[in-house]
C-alpha cells in the first residue's frame, strides 16, 4: 500500500505520494514530471514545508478497483486491461525508465474515462518482491467463473509469476487468443469492454470503449440494465387492413357504378373503367379472405391446449364410492354417549373432524434488515428523478452503461460517486469527481469516504438529494 493522500483544488484532482529522493532532481524524475512519457499519470513536484511531493492529476479517472467493484471481468475485458499495461510497461523501457517503478496495485491503476483508455501511476519510489501479485488476486476474484478457458490461464499465470523472467508478454500468451470482441452472459446480454486492435507501434497502449456492465443482483436477466426494467411488449393489435382494405373496394365500385349510370361515356373510357373495376373486385376478394384467416387465427386454441379437457362438472366431484350422506338420514342415527374403545359414531364418520395436537411448527426468524429501502429524493425544483439504493455497490453517474443510476445533468462527472454498505451503515465515496460530492454541504476530498446517515443532505455536482 502507498501512503496516498487526495487533494482537489478549483478545477482538479490530485493524489500526492512523497518525494523520498533528496533533491528530486534525477532522470526519473525529470522526466517523469515533463509529460512526455504516454500512457502513465501526468505530475509536478511540489515542495512544501521542506519536503518534496509527487502531485499527480487523477481528475475524470477511475480506479481498476472501483470500475469492477462487485462486478465481474470477462476474457476480452482482461486481455484488454493486460494489453495495454503491456504497451505502457514498454514505453517506459523505451525512455530508459525503470519498469519496476510502475505501480500494478487495482487501486492505482486508472481509467480516463475521457480518452477510454488505462492510464499506469509511476513511482519513483516504489519498490516491491512481488510486483503482479495484487494484480493476480483482483483478476482471480473478478473473472468469469463460466469461462474454464480464462480461469485455467488466469491459475496458470498466478502460479507462474513467481518466475525472475515473468512479464505481462507471457501472461497474454498464457491468455491466448480468443474469436469475438465480446463475451454474453448466461442469458444472451453482451456485457463487455471491446477494444479496438492493436497499433503498430508496441510502445502505445490500447484504447478501450466502455459498453456495458450486468448488475450483480442474483440471477442476471437480459430485459434489466442496471436496475431499470425493460418495458413489457405492447400488446397485439387486430389487423385493420383487410376490413378497409374490403371497405374501399366497395366504395370504389359503386363509384364506378354511379359514373356508368350517369354519364354517356366513349369506348375508351368505358374500357378504362372496367379495367378500375376488375382491379377492384380484386382488391375485396383480398380482403374478404384476408379478414375471414384474421377471425379463424383468433378463434384458434393456442397451441398445446388443443387437448385440454373442460373443467369438470359438479358430478365429478363426487365419485361412486363416495356418495354424500343425506343430513336428515344423519340426524335420524341414534347416537352413542360413550363409544367403545376404537369405534367411531355415525356423526364422527359423517363429518370427521380434526384433533387438536400441540405439535405447533417452530418459529422462523424474520430478518428485519432485509426491509430496509434506501432512497435519494430530489429536493430541486427541475430535478424530480428519486434514486432507489436497492444493491450495494451503487454507483450514480452520467455515463448510462457504466453506472447503475444515470443522471442526465452537465455537472455530473461520468463515474460521480459509489455507495457502499457496511453491516448497517451506508458509506459514500467520491470517485475523483469533476465539480465533487458534497455531504451537508461540506466538500469530499477525491476518493474520500463518509458514513451517510438518515436526514443527510448530498449533493452531486447541481444536483441535491436527501438521503433518507
Amino acid at each position: 500500500m502507498l501512503e496516498a493522500r487526495y487533494f482537489r483544488d478549483y478545477k482538479h484532482n490530485y493524489m500526492i505520494l512523497p518525494c523520498r529522493q533528496q533533491t528530486g532532481t534525477s532522470y526519473q524524475c525529470r522526466l517523469l514530471t515533463s509529460g512526455r512519457i504516454e500512457g502513465i499519470l501526468r505530475c509536478c513536484l511540489r515542495h512544501v514545508n521542506g519536503e518534496s511531493y509527487f502531485y499527480y492529476e487523477i481528475s475524470s479517472r477511475a480506479t481498476l478497483e472501483g470500475l469492477y467493484r462487485g462486478r465481474k471481468m470477462s476474457a476480452q475485458q482482461i486481455r484488454d486491461l493486460l494489453e495495454q499495461l503491456y504497451g505502457i510497461y514498454c514505453g517506459l523501457g523505451d525512455c530508459f525508465m525503470e519498469e519496476s517503478r510502475l505501480v500494478l496495485l487495482p487501486e492505482h491503476i486508472y481509467y480516463d474515462m475521457s480518452h477510454k483508455k488505462y492510464v499506469g501511476l509511476y513511482y519513483p519510489d516504489y519498490e516491491t518482491d512481488k510486483p503482479y501479485e495484487a494484480l493476480m488476486d483482483f483478476l482471480l476474484e473478478h473473472l468469469d467463473s463460466g469461462d474454464e478457458r480464462l480461469a485455467d490461464g488466469i491459475y496458470t499465470i498466478y502460479e507462474r509469476m513467481e518466475e525472475s523472467s515473468f512479464s505481462l508478454r507471457d501472461a497474454l500468451l498464457l491468455l491466448g487468443e480468443e474469436d469475438g470482441d465480446v463475451s454474453e452472459s448466461g442469458t444472451g446480454k453482451v456485457v463487455a469492454f471491446p477494444s479496438a486492435p492493436v497499433g503498430s507501434e508496441e510502445t502505445k497502449a490500447v484504447s478501450a470503449q466502455i459498453l456495458a456492465f450486468a448488475p450483480e443482483s442474483g440471477e442476471e436477466s437480459a430485459d434489466v440494465v442496471f436496475g431499470e426494467e425493460k418495458a413489457p411488449a405492447p400488446a397485439k393489435k387486430k389487423p385493420l387492413f383487410y376490413p378497409a382494405l374490403s371497405l374501399l373496394s366497395v366504395l370504389g365500385i359503386a363509384g364506378i357504378a354511379y359514373i356508368y349510370g350517369s354519364y354517356d361515356l366513349s369506348e375508351q373510357e368505358i374500357m378504362t373503367l372496367l379495367g378500375c373495376g376488375g382491379l377492384l373486385v380484386v382488391c375485396l376478394l383480398v380482403g374478404v379472405i384476408g379478414t375471414i384467416r384474421a377471425g379463424v387465427q383468433e378463434i384458434k386454441p393456442k397451441r398445446g391446449m388443443e387437448n385440454v379437457e373442460p373443467f369438470p362438472n359438479e358430478e365429478s366431484f363426487y365419485p361412486e364410492e363416495q356418495t354424500p350422506v343425506p343430513l336428515e338420514e344423519v340426524l335420524s342415527r341414534k347416537m352413542d354417549i360413550g363409544p367403545a374403545a376404537g369405534m367411531k359414531n355415525a356423526t364422527q364418520e359423517a363429518f370427521p373432524v380434526r384433533e387438536e395436537t400441540e405439535d405447533y411448527a417452530a418459529t422462523v426468524f424474520f430478518d428485519s434488515t432485509r426491509t430496509i429501502e434506501y432512497k435519494l429524493y430530489a429536493i430541486d425544483k427541475k430535478n424530480k428523478k428519486h434514486i432507489t439504493l436497492d444493491k450495494f455497490p451503487y454507483t450514480v453517474g452520467k455515463m448510462a452503461g457504466c453506472v447503475d443510476c444515470a443522471l442526465a445533468d452537465d455537472s455530473v462527472s461520468r463515474i460521480h460517486a459509489r455507495f457502499e454498505r457496511a453491516g448497517d451503515k451506508v458509506l459514500l465515496t467520491d470517485m475523483n469527481s469533476t465539480n465533487g460530492t458534497y455531504r451537508n454541504g461540506l466538500r469530499m476530498q477525491p476518493q474520500e469516504t463518509v458514513e451517510i446517515e438518515p436526514g443527510d443532505e448530498i449533493r452531486f455536482g447541481n444536483l441535491n438529494y436527501c438521503f433518507r
